[in-house]
């Protein structure tokens, strides 16, 4: 077998699996679409982020889940939200919805996939109402006073504190506020902070406030510092959960791949065989792959979608017979044949398996590969094509 052979029966191959994979990532788009994967990973995500980690108590972790609702809810982050009004996706969701019979996202049957960390930090701060709280800080612009960090540290004393004067919180909210005592308008804002707030989400908080404040000592110019923190803090995170949420999404590739092999019947095995043996197919599939531009085409997609359909092309369960082609050769006694009848249906399985692996690598990793070993059978690159407006590079 020379080089030029292999070269082709590699550029069948791989322009196989780039088909497949395409298929395979058209599915795999309208399943987490339907399902809502991204939008339910991401909220999953940030409560975690603000219940400081999966190992935190379980009370911290409910706390969560209502701040997090609570911020769903403002409308930065509501209008993030493009519902689909689709009868038929809409009847999916409803289905969908509520594996363990409650409500992923409550009143709403969707969520934003995608945060922006500004928006994200803006609305944690405007719900947690540290923006107002710091109008009524005294002398905030002395950095022997008071800092953000303080305000954040006494944060949880608040409702208590306001009410028991004998209490040292109560002392340490009048050095931060000053005399609250016939402040109504102080006291009618602590009253509507949010009741569950995580402890390990103020400490968090607290942590990126002295970061912010050995840069700035303005109170002012502090909280534009924290909230560049924030904003970085969620990012940060975010990057955590893309990586959580791609190997999460590539075993269901490979799910979704295997499924795609066992149904078109492609076992990698019998396709090698049948590339190597068939010349015509070989040259079918090859100038398919050289002449065409199967990713942008959709005609092009179509051709060759007949061409797979064809009785010749090793792929689809009419190729079934031939599979198992070496029964009708073999010349043994029947314990011989039920061995050689099991190692077929092992080799066939393995060759699916094999198959769904490698679809599962996706469109664009074969498209790349496949792009390079056109250049390599042509002996390099297609010459670009030059107009009068743009003459060559001497």
């Amino acid at each position: 077998m020379n080089l030029p052979v292999v070269l082709d029966i590699a550029l069948g191959l791989i322009f196989i699996y780039l088909i497949l994979s395409l298929l395979t990532s058209e599915i795999q788009e309208l399943i987490s679409t339907l399902l809502q994967w991204r939008a339910k990973h991401l909220k999953n995500s940030i409560q975690l982020l603000l219940a400081g980690g999966s190992e935190t108590e379980e009370s911290e972790i409910n706390d969560a889940i209502d701040l997090v609702h609570k911020l769903y809810q403002d409308p930065l982050i509501n209008t993030l939200n493009q519902q689909s009004k689709e009868r038929i996706e809409k009847g999916l969701q409803e289905v969908t919805r509520d594996i363990n019979g409650q409500q992923t996202f409550k009143e709403k049957q969707s969520a934003p996939s995608y945060i922006p960390s500004e928006t994200f930090a803006t609305t944690l701060l405007e719900t947690l109402k540290i923006p107002e709280l710091i109008r009524f800080v005294k002398n905030p612009s002395e950095e022997t006073e008071t800092n953000l960090h303080v305000i954040l540290s006494s944060y949880k004393e608040l409702k208590t504190a306001i009410n028991d004067k004998n209490s040292d919180g109560y002392q340490t909210i009048q050095n931060i506020y000053g005399d609250i005592s016939e402040n109504e308008e102080f006291k009618k804002l602590v009253r509507g902070l949010p009741e569950h707030v995580p402890h390990n989400l103020m400490t968090s908080l607290s942590v990126l406030a002295q970061r912010s404040r050995i840069k700035i000592n303005d109170l002012k110019e502090e909280m534009n510092q924290f909230q560049q923190e924030v904003e970085t803090w969620f990012d940060r995170s975010m990057d955590r959960t893309s990586g959580v949420y791609k190997r999460n999404a590539k075993g269901i590739a490979i799910l979704i791949g295997i499924s795609v092999a066992i149904l078109t019947n492609t076992d990698t095995f019998f396709v090698l065989k049948r590339l190597s043996q068939d010349s015509a197919i070989r040259s079918a599939i090859t100038q398919s792959a050289i002449q065409q531009n199967i990713i942008d085409n959709e005609n092009a997609r179509n051709q060759f979608q007949e061409l797979l359909g064809d009785a010749s092309v090793p792929i689809g369960w009419q190729n079934i017979n031939q599979q198992f082609e070496p029964l009708k050769t073999s010349r043994g006694n029947s314990a011989n044949s039920f061995l050689l009848r099991i190692w077929l249906v092992f080799k066939i399985i393995f060759g699916w398996i094999v198959s769904g692996l490698a679809i599962a690598m996706g469109a664009p990793f074969w498209f790349d590969i496949l792009n390079k070993l056109i250049n390599v059978r042509n002996t390099g690159p297609k010459p670009v094509a030059y107009t009068k407006d743009q003459p060559p590079e001497k």
